[in-house]
């Protein structure tokens, strides 16, 4: 899998305390950069962090949200698939 650019580039408008709840943001997040970002190591996220100049705050963001055990990928994979499908956007 190719290197996605984090939501932080791929949306320049979108802050990280601004939860992707709807939209081309949580599409893009859930469908296309979650995926990537899940197959990477421990590592590799790290890296991948630095490389894109996470800030602190993007950083303790995707902790959060996206690093806890509850997290279901899977549900919020299927919402978003749902919205980009009525909305035709990329991917769909």
């Amino acid at each position: 899998m190719s290197e996605l650019p984090p939501p932080w580039i791929a949306f320049p408008d979108l802050a990280a305390n601004d939860p992707p709840t709807q939209g081309a943001e949580e599409a893009y997040i859930d469908l296309d950069w979650l995926p990537f970002w899940t197959s990477l190591d421990e590592a590799g996220q790290a890296a991948y962090l630095d490389r894109w100049q996470a800030t602190a705050e993007w950083r303790d963001v995707i902790h959060e949200r996206y690093g806890q055990e509850d997290f279901d990928v899977e549900e919020d994979a299927r919402d978003s698939a749902a919205w980009r499908r009525k909305h035709g956007s990329p991917g769909a």
